[in-house]
């Protein structure tokens, strides 16, 4: 792929029983929870989506208020902080219980704000709860609910003329980033949709490939199985981007969420380069070997700097001097990498050519995929998340008391 460039070493062929999984993907029915893969390809989905879009966005909101969390928000929230600085509208982001963060976006919001409300079960109290309370606070203002079709939150949105649009049942909540969960609070607010489902397509279609060595999902599933095997049961996504640092909280919830099941799971680590060089790369670098770990950078920043020398800088750091911030970030990633190879620390790298809507379409494809076959390989199901429930269901007898 142009928009991604992978690298890894896998020492071991992937086993037939993979490769038949991966052609298996190829045709997948509605009804199965991997039909998330066909998603952005549904035509009559994407025309409703981009029609409710493009009316909501011509009413001109001050922002978008979107009120979910897992799932239901967090794609949404890394594809738009890796954009945002695109030109997007705002969208304010409602995901946990907590009063004062609450209080605080209610004062940004006004009476031509768009609130929506995301639950595929239509009944996350998290979710509920604040919906509540930005409604009550301005009940006049247009809402969207989005969630499955005859969902208690569904047919609450039906009871008072609100628009619903539809989860497609089979797809759970962190593959449903391009459905309506992602795209329409995205759209509303400017991102360019089309262009992010163009990234996915191209990057579906080739880690859908057999052909392992030009499968860049399959290639890593197997290096971080293959050193799963060995002890590295934690996966570190160390990023070289900091406007990027939430697309890796969302694969760590695809890590996390998908594989941690039956006394099995890889942990899942997110780490932001440069700054965290200097928090846990002494850990990394001198610590236990326990970790693999994937290097994220992007080629093209746009904007570049160059360190001037006219308060004789050179002084302190001779060798930074006139050089371009680019320049020294490549340096240091490159650093790293040189020492992670004296260590004897596995790694894999991956090189977005920038952050852009196909870019970040493209590697959010590959990630999802990914994950789908490291479940293969770990022989777990990838698609619920049954101690979610458990904590879940406490809390409703603890309410209801």
């Amino acid at each position: 792929m142009q928009d991604l460039k992978f690298s890894a070493e896998v020492k071991s062929a992937p086993p037939k029983a993979l490769l038949d999984y991966v052609k298996s993907l190829k045709t997948v029915p509605a009804d199965d929870p991997r039909s998330f893969i066909q998603a952005s390809s549904d035509e009559k989905m994407m025309a409703v989506i981009f029609e409710a879009a493009n009316r909501y966005r011509g009413f001109n909101p001050k922002n978008v208020v979107l009120i979910g969390i897992g799932g239901s928000n967090l794609g949404a929230l890394a594809i738009y902080s890796a954009l945002k600085q695109k030109g997007a509208g705002e969208i304010l982001f409602v995901d946990t219980i907590d009063s004062r963060n609450l209080e605080r976006i209610l004062g940004k919001i006004d009476k031509t704000s768009l609130i929506v409300i995301v639950s595929k079960s239509g009944t996350t109290a998290e979710t509920i709860a604040n919906a509540a309370a930005i409604l009550d606070r301005f009940p006049g203002n247009k809402a969207v609910a989005i969630t499955d079709a005859g969902s208690k939150l569904w047919r609450w949105a039906e009871k008072r003329g609100l628009e619903h649009l539809e989860i497609p049942k089979a797809v759970g909540g962190r593959f449903s980033t391009f459905t309506a969960v992602g795209l329409f609070p995205l759209a509303v607010a400017g991102i360019d949709i089309k262009k992010l489902i163009i990234g996915v397509k191209k990057a579906t279609d080739v880690c859908l490939l057999e052909d392992s060595s030009q499968n860049p999902a399959l290639v890593s599933a197997l290096a971080i199985y293959e050193n799963y095997k060995k002890g590295q049961t934690i996966y570190d996504l160390f990023i070289f981007e900091p406007d990027l640092e939430m697309i890796g909280k969302y694969c760590r919830q695809l890590i996390g969420e998908s594989l941690g099941k039956d006394g099995k799971g890889i942990t899942p680590t997110v780490s932001i380069g440069t700054a965290d060089l200097h928090s846990v790369g002494q850990l990394y670098l001198g610590g236990p070997k326990d970790k693999f770990t994937t290097f994220l950078s992007v080629k093209n920043h746009g904007a570049d700097f160059v360190i001037p020398n006219k308060t004789s800088i050179a002084e302190l750091v001779p060798d930074l001097a006139e050089k371009k911030f680019s320049e020294a970030l490549a340096a240091t990633l490159n650093g790293v990498k040189a020492a992670y190879r004296k260590k004897d620390l596995p790694f894999s790298a991956i090189e977005l050519a920038e952050i852009s809507e196909g870019t970040i379409g493209a590697f959010l494809a590959m990630k999802m995929l990914e994950t789908v076959y490291l479940g293969k390989l770990l022989n777990v199901n990838a698609f619920d998340q049954p101690a979610v429930e458990s904590y879940k269901e406490e809390t409703r007898k603890l309410l209801s008391k």
